[in-house]
């Protein structure tokens, strides 16, 4: 019985997959306790020759698995989750690579603790390195180890706001049972689908167990779907807010957590207009003013969320904007004005 069940979408990693294998291989937990399912995601390069290759090395540990249409990596990974035989699941993107003993480092938590989720510190984890190099043993450690439970209705609220366990897919170790007993899944043909995935973890896991050490290199890829540069695929975020904002009232945690989901909305809605910013030479006001109607209905009066006034610098100013009647011209100046202090965001 394997340990951990490790999913990797692929599409178009032919240049990196290799990498990203030869770092599962040496894993010091070992080969016989990992199950590596490869979801290729229609590649229209030899990434699926490369994969065969792995296949071929490790035939009782790799699956493969081919798509014929390319759905991108929600589909790719909820489809993993399905032949996933572990008890615990790691996603890891096929551009990225792991510290040899990343595994062995999580997984020791899950015997000495009760959680549900173990991850990794992501601080400093960006990597733009073209070669398979590692973090200098030293400075792997970038703060203290941290566990929390969420035996009390404040802790819960505590994990909605926080997020304490990560905004991203990777760099963590997932208990199976559950995503699946509360069917936390990803969106599917979109991007940003780790903002709905993430939330929705911090929502129902018992425990968690951060490890302070940097055990993820997550690659600097400037050709990623996210970094790309006026797509049109960015307008994906709002499509996931609207489906998150619909599975909190389906899943009814309006009633106990109405103040934390909402903040949670309006965190996705500021972050959505710095992506704007970021992502387009000439951020487009239609998108802006459409977040602004969205985020408006979401929460019609954000002065009267508490969480709110942790809100500082960038991040507050782009909060008043979203509930101001700005036209474009003001929305032209306020992109201006920020991208002039752009080391506050």
């Amino acid at each position: 019985m394997r340990k951990i069940s490790i999913i990797i979408p692929c599409y178009n990693v032919a240049p990196y997959i290799d990498r990203c294998m030869s770092s599962i291989a040496v894993q010091t937990i070992g080969m016989e306790s990992l199950e590596i399912i490869c979801v290729d995601d229609a590649s229209t390069d030899d990434t699926w020759a490369h994969l065969r290759k792995w296949e071929r090395a490790f035939p009782d540990h790799v699956i493969l698995i081919q798509q014929e249409i390319n759905r991108r990596q929600g589909a790719a990974r909820n489809l993993g989750l399905v032949y996933a035989s572990a008890d615990w699941i790691s996603f890891v993107d096929g551009d990225d690579w792991l510290e040899p003993d990343y595994f062995e480092q999580l997984y020791r938590h899950t015997v000495q603790y009760d959680c549900d989720v173990v991850f990794c510190a992501d601080g400093g984890c960006r990597d733009a390195s073209d070669a398979l190099v590692y973090f200098d043993r030293e400075s792997r450690r970038v703060e203290d180890d941290l566990y929390v439970t969420a035996d009390t209705k404040e802790k819960r609220n505590l994990l909605i706001v926080s997020l304490i366990a990560g905004e991203t897919v990777w760099g963590k170790i997932v208990r199976k049972k559950l995503l699946t007993d509360f069917q936390i899944y990803f969106p599917e043909d979109l991007v940003y689908e780790d903002l709905y995935w993430t939330s929705l973890l911090h929502v129902h896991m018992a425990g968690m167990y951060g490890v302070g050490e940097k055990l993820y290199h997550y690659f600097a890829n400037s050709q990623s779907t996210v970094t790309s540069r006026n797509a049109d695929h960015h307008v994906d975020w709002i499509t996931v807010q609207v489906m998150k904002w619909a599975e909190y009232r389906r899943r009814g945690l309006f009633r106990e957590y109405r103040r934390e989901v909402e903040y949670d909305m309006l965190r996705d809605a500021i972050r959505f207009v710095k992506n704007l910013i970021l992502r387009y030479d000439k951020p487009p006001f239609s998108l802006f003013h459409l977040e602004r109607e969205l985020v408006k209905e979401f929460v019609p009066d954000y002065k009267r969320n508490p969480y709110t006034a942790e809100l500082t610098g960038v991040s507050h100013l782009l909060l008043e904007a979203l509930y101001s009647a700005a036209d474009r011209v003001e929305f032209d100046q306020m992109v201006n004005q920020i991208k002039e202090s752009w080391g506050d965001i």
